[in-house]
């Protein structure tokens, strides 16, 4: 007999399993990836899967969802053993996975997408006005308005994603995979993300949670698995286990140990001061980054620290105050100008404002300095530009078979790394980061830790703007708390989280007044 208990506001059913993977191997070669594992999943429930990149996470849900072959083990749904060798026959078993990277046609309307391959017809021809109409229906299920006739190439990322889900909800999907679901959502989006969660948990279907983000984990899951190195290293209770033991598990570290000890010297002097600075939103900013230390901005979706980086990093310049940089001159009033004078910047969406993802490693890296210095221009070539193209992805320790290789097929870590390693061609003299591991394992994000209190203690001046507390208490020397496009605290090192947020919400708790 089922039993129910409860979770949170969701009924969650403990009877048996529906998704069992047992004993699962996958071997390319003499390379073994994944090795024994085993995963028991029931109705109703969100399992997440926990491991850095490449510690073989891929490869089960391609395993699962009929991308890949297992070179061992076996597949049972609901006590019955099953073998897929195509996605479609995965498909037939209502089991539906959203990759990190979305697989839609952008030429293609969203109707189009979501029915892509089970079109409705009438009298042998495409019956589009049921066609948009029933996607108009699976999308107002997930509370939004997206018109069915939009191409999908101009939606934003989070609307994107809303049609992958849409499309497998259209399927009437059973088992559903999220990978990294919320890697490119925004606050709000995330919170409409976690909303359609619980109601597809009320109605039977099982999850698959991918992420990095222990807190999505903490709030949503009920079992974790953890992989390292393509082993299962632990399965637990999600309520009957902590953040550290968990980062411990991955990557045999604890979370202490993660973030670099904090400025061994004083801060030195200005190298950029901004009195009373506005652009769009931003009103009011008065600030000064310092030699030697590392400053953090957090603040609320909205709060304007996004559009603060992109401002002091000439994406869209000052528009009034008193700017000064170390050189003795005003705002940046363009990336390229920024660079020439010595500011190193890294967009919160490497993907989307970075990267160029079909392009090699040495092409993205040689962009800051082609148009520097447009003799470099032949990063891929021999001679001197491919040289020193080169000795700047060593410099970041970029792990890639060749640099020649597109830099789509990197890892999230190593493609944030070729961002840094573009940036630090002109060798900077003031660091913007924004978002510097959004998507991220946690193993490469000590790495990139590393790298700015590296930049730091070498004399530059680094402000990063992040949506992660835990990354702002444990990076920065000072915190600043951005709401409502102004800046409303200035925190010393090792504020804590409830402090951040009082501030942060400063703005919204005097509109509630």
């Amino acid at each position: 007999m089922t039993s129910v208990t409860e979770h949170g506001p969701v009924m969650v059913e403990t009877g048996a399993p529906i998704l069992e993977m047992r004993g699962i191997c996958k071997s390319f070669g003499a390379i073994n990836v994944l090795e024994d594992v085993n995963l028991i999943c029931r109705r109703g429930t969100v399992t997440a899967i926990c491991g850095e990149n490449g510690a073989g996470k891929s490869t089960l849900i391609n395993i699962l969802g009929g991308i890949l072959a297992p070179s061992a083990g076996e597949i049972l749904i609901e006590g019955r053993p099953v073998s897929f060798s195509h996605p479609a026959q995965a498909g037939k078993y209502r089991i539906a996975i959203i990759h990190q990277e979305l697989n839609l046609l952008p030429y293609r309307s969203v109707a189009e997408n979501i029915f892509l391959g089970r079109e409705p017809t009438r009298f042998g021809f495409i019956d589009r006005a049921r066609m948009n109409s029933e996607a108009d229906a699976v999308l107002a299920r997930l509370g939004s308005a997206i018109d069915p006739d939009t191409a999908c190439g101009d939606l934003s990322i989070a609307d994107q994603q809303l049609v992958e889900i849409a499309r497998a909800i259209s399927e009437d999907a059973r088992i559903l995979v999220l990978d990294e679901p919320t890697a490119t959502l925004n606050d709000s989006e995330a919170h409409a993300l976690f909303q359609l969660i619980d109601e597809l948990r009320r109605t039977g279907v099982t999850l698959l949670y991918i992420s990095h983000r222990m807190a999505e984990l903490r709030a949503l899951a009920d079992t974790i698995t953890i992989i390292k190195d393509g082993r299962q290293v632990a399965t637990r209770a999600m309520a009957g286990i902590e953040v550290d033991e968990v980062v411990r598990l991955m990557v045999g570290r604890a979370l202490e140990d993660f973030f670099p000890p904090p400025a061994s010297v004083l801060p030195g002097a200005a190298l950029y001061s901004v009195a009373n600075g506005s652009s769009g939103k931003l009103s009011g900013i008065s600030l000064a980054l310092h030699a030697g230390e590392i400053v953090g901005v957090a603040g609320l979706e909205g709060s304007g620290k996004a559009e603060l980086a992109r401002a002091m990093a000439g994406v869209q310049p000052f528009g009034g105050g008193t700017i000064r940089l170390f050189d003795g001159g005003g705002a940046p009033q363009n990336p390229r100008a920024a660079a020439r004078r010595g500011i190193g910047s890294i967009p919160e969406d490497r993907k989307g404002e970075g990267l160029g993802l079909v392009q090699s490693l040495r092409d993205n890296c040689a962009l800051t300095m082609r148009a520097l210095a447009p003799f470099l221009g032949r990063a891929n070539g021999a001679g001197r530009g491919r040289k020193q193209i080169d000795a700047l992805l060593d410099g970041v320790a970029v792990k890639a078979a060749d640099y020649a290789m597109p830099v789509g097929q990197l890892s999230g870590g190593n493609q944030q790394k070729v961002m840094f390693a573009r940036s630090s061609g002109p060798a900077p003299r003031v660091w913007i980061v924004a978002e510097p591991t959004r998507g991220i394992d946690v193993g490469a994000r000590a790495a990139i830790y590393a790298m700015l209190r590296g930049f730091a203690e070498s004399g530059a001046a680094v402000m990063v703007v992040s949506s992660d507390l835990m990354e702002i208490i444990g990076l920065s020397d000072r915190i600043l708390v951005m709401a409502a496009g102004r800046l409303v605290a200035e925190l010393p090192r090792g504020a804590g989280e409830e402090e951040i947020i009082r501030h942060a919400m400063r703005d919204k708790a005097v509109e509630a007044a």
